[in-house]
């Protein structure tokens, strides 16, 4: 037990009249979370190997080349509007992030590809991604995107933006002669990228907490690992200062309204998430001390137990599925990154540890349920998972 109590810990006295003194608070508090602890179940997180990288890359592989739908509000992305809807002439020579669902689910599959291979070179599908980052990242492809999106105003701001620009450094980090040519070929449109953005975070009036993808203190999760390995300090500033202009005084975060029926976030916990990325340690501590409720609170509950997605068979609604069993993912990832910034001594480490390892393998448990729906984003997030469970362990054998 530490020294100084935990403030946070001092929640419980708050249905009190006559509250008892700070240290028997903490004490029952602590007691409350070893018991908690002990309640939860124990799976094992699932090995990042070779073979399961594999079965993972195969999903981005499935869809890079897949061509986006015809989307219900017109974005002549892709698609052509004249006599008759149809697909742009060469879009495979002039745009790089055509398949996959969606834009931004074509970019994080492309990261997912970097990611495997980087880390797994040998890995027997190895040429397959190559050939697919050689066609998809040469020059006349970004230059095309480029050209799209100088009129596109603010299609895929800010979330699609962030994935590009975490390609990006995913890239940089990567020992490979041709990593070096695709992200020389990317470089123009990241600066266009992270120009517009650190506009958009600077005047940005109010934050978006939604599950989805406007959600401003994920998009900013997602890019601040950029902007440091990018040396990006003109975006990181924007970034990390909106972060706190928004959130740096909000406390008693609701998180048992969640999830909404498409969450595939949890916006109180992305929201600690960020605050873990842009507060000292200290600064983390106390501020996390009175946003989230204690973990073993009926309030917190919701965020603990695996979503039941099995009843959800209609088509109509396979998308918010695939959405819910994401949140599993991105859940168990905000978890590993919140308790990487608490003392190791914090009694919250090995409950948050627990919680994380239950949500990732909930999610790897239903990654395949929505067909197409899921197939073409869940292996992104089951890999982001991946490596904030990894990166929590290797944090705590130091």
């Amino acid at each position: 037990m530490r020294a100084n109590p935990l403030p946070v810990l001092l929640l419980i006295a708050s249905a009190s009249a006559a509250a008892p003194d700070k240290e028997a608070i903490d004490k029952e508090a602590i007691k409350e979370l070893k018991s908690y602890y002990a309640s939860l179940p124990t799976p094992k997180f699932p090995a990042f190997d070779e073979s399961q990288a594999m079965a993972l890359v195969t999903l981005p592989l499935a869809c890079v080349d897949r061509p986006q739908s015809l989307p219900e509000q017109r974005v002549d992305y892709l698609w052509v509007h004249d006599t008759k809807a149809h697909l742009a002439d060469s879009y495979d020579k002039t745009r790089a992030f055509y398949g996959c669902f969606d834009w931004h689910s074509a970019v994080n599959s492309t990261w997912t590809m970097v990611a495997v291979l980087k880390q797994f070179p040998r890995i027997p599908v190895g040429p397959l991604i190559r050939e697919k980052l050689k066609e998809h990242l040469g020059k006349s492809n970004i230059e095309g995107e480029m050209q799209f999106f100088k009129a596109a105003r603010n299609f895929e701001v800010p979330y699609g933006y962030a994935w590009l620009l975490r390609l990006y450094a995913e890239l940089l980090t990567w020992d490979d002669p041709e990593a070096k040519t695709w992200a020389q070929n990317l470089a123009p449109m990241v600066d266009q990228f992270s120009k517009k953005l650190a506009t958009y975070y600077k005047d940005l009036p109010f934050p978006t907490r939604t599950g989805m993808h406007p959600n401003t203190a994920f998009s900013i999760y997602l890019l601040l690992d950029y902007t440091e390995i990018a040396k990006d300090t003109a975006l990181r500033d924007a970034a990390a200062q909106t972060a706190r202009r928004f959130f740096s005084h909000d406390r008693g975060c609701a998180t048992s309204f969640e999830p909404q029926g498409t969450d595939f976030l949890s916006p109180c916990l992305a929201e600690a998430q960020v605050m873990s990325k842009v507060l000292t340690r200290d600064e983390f501590r106390t501020w996390l001390n009175g946003f989230l409720p204690p973990l073993y609170s009926q309030d917190f509950k919701p965020l603990t137990a695996p979503i039941d997605v099995s009843a959800i068979t209609k088509e109509d609604l396979q998308a918010g599925k695939s959405h819910l069993i994401g949140v599993a993912f991105s859940r168990s990832m905000a978890m590993a990154d919140i308790l990487r910034m608490l003392p190791p001594d914090d009694p919250r480490v090995p409950v948050l540890a627990r919680l994380a390892t239950i949500n990732g393998w909930s999610g790897f448990q239903a990654l395949t349920e929505a067909g197409y729906y899921g197939s073409h984003w869940l292996a992104t997030y089951a890999v982001l998972c991946t490596r904030s469970i990894l990166a929590a362990e290797a944090n705590a054998v130091k």
